[in-house]
Order: structure tokens, then sequence, then C-alpha cells
């Protein structure tokens, strides 16, 4: 069973079929992050999931195109991919905007001992008062881990991104920002506290801003604490 400490873990997400054929360990990520969004749920992600299971953490995620999901997947079917790979679960992360429609998937994931992420995303910009609103909001609702992705476009937003990160309380939550500014503050939010730091595996970035996760895992070993 996977469980949260103090310690800045590094998640590595996979969109690109082609890193399915490959084999990955606890030296590239602390965990592997599955996009079905990107992936489906076809043969290849199947024979991943059980190559994996059991020697490291699976987190699977089926994103909303309204929050830089890859398809447009309705909900209803989002919904069964994540309940069909619960078996080799350690975590599932869902939009904090659907949890009115996930009930029934967060009661299974609860009833399975699996970790919940709650995740709101901001494409277009960095609001300093939202961000704190959605990872109160998350917290709240029984997440384990409260994570918000923001846009920085200045330095000024950077700036306040650690202002942000400072202000946090000690509830477990992941913070990183996306853009020009995105890889900075990933190295800045890990050495702030937050918990699930995500790379990518593979060729493909899921996100503007990422670094490769083994890089990201070994930058976040060396850096400082705050």
């Amino acid at each position: 069973m996977l469980s949260f400490s103090s310690q800045p873990l590094t998640v590595g997400a996979i969109t690109d079929n082609k890193a399915l054929a490959q084999t990955f360990d606890l030296t590239q990520a602390d965990l592997i992050e599955l996009r079905l969004d990107s992936l489906g749920i076809g043969h290849e992600v199947i024979e991943f999931a059980k190559r994996h299971h059991g020697s490291i953490p699976l987190l699977f995620t089926a994103r909303d195109p309204l929050e830089g999901g890859t398809q447009d997947h309705p909900l209803v079917e989002r919904n069964k991919q994540l309940e069909a790979l619960l078996p080799f679960a350690s975590a599932i992360d869902l939009e904090l905007r659907n949890f009115e429609d996930y009930r029934p998937l967060v009661e299974d994931i609860k009833k399975e001992g699996l970790k919940l992420i709650l995740s709101n995303h901001n494409f277009n910009g960095f609001d300093h008062l939202a961000t704190i609103e959605a990872l109160s909001q998350a917290q709240a609702l029984g997440a384990d881990v409260a994570k918000a992705a923001v846009t920085l476009k200045d330095p000024v937003d950077l700036i306040l991104f650690e202002s942000l990160l400072v202000d946090l309380d000690e509830s477990p939550f992941s913070l990183m920002g996306m853009g020009a500014y995105g890889p900075v503050s990933r190295v800045l939010a890990a050495q702030h506290g937050s918990l699930l730091n995500y790379g990518y595996l593979g060729n493909e970035p899921t996100a503007p801003g990422q670094w490769p996760a083994s890089l990201l895992k070994e930058v976040i070993a060396q850096s400082p604490r705050f």
C-alpha cells in the first residue's frame, strides 16, 4: 500500500504509447502516472500495469479535456477506464470540478485503500486566492493530496507562487507551475514541501514546463528543503 510522508516524491507521467513497451523502476520515478486520456485502455496499458504492479506505485488519470485532457472522452467513459484499473492502482487522480460525478468511484477508491488526488488546473494564468481555495476544497472533500497546477507567465508570478508555497499549511499538497517558469517552479515547490512533483517518462511531456522524471528526481534529491 502506498504511503505518503513529508518526503517529496517524483511522479513520472506517461502519455506516449511507445513508452509502454519499456520497463521503469524506482531509480527513474517514485510513482508512474498513466494518462488514460492519451493512452486509452488497450492491451499495452493493461500489460504495462501488470508488469509494474507491485514493483512501483501506479497512478491512473483520465483527464477532463477542460483541464488538459488530450482526448474528448465523456466523463462516463473516463470513469469506466479508472474503475477497470483499480486492481493495479496505488492512487487515482480526479478533477476537483467533477467530484460530485465521481462519488461512486471515490467510494471504491477509499474502499480499496487507494490514495485519492483531487486536482485543479489553470492553463490561463495564476490566481493566488483561487488556488488556495481549490486546495482547501480538495482537502475538505477528503483528498489524500490536494493538487493544483497553474500557469506562470512572468517573474512576478514566480514570486507570488513562492509566497503561496510559504503560506500553505502542512496538509499534503502538490503544487506546480506550467509554462516558461514551470521548470524552476517544480523544484521550488518540492523544496517547500510539495509532495508529488511531476516529470515525464518516455519522449513526450504531459504539460508545459515538465522535466524528464529521472532528472527531476535527481535534482530534488540534491536540493535543500525550506
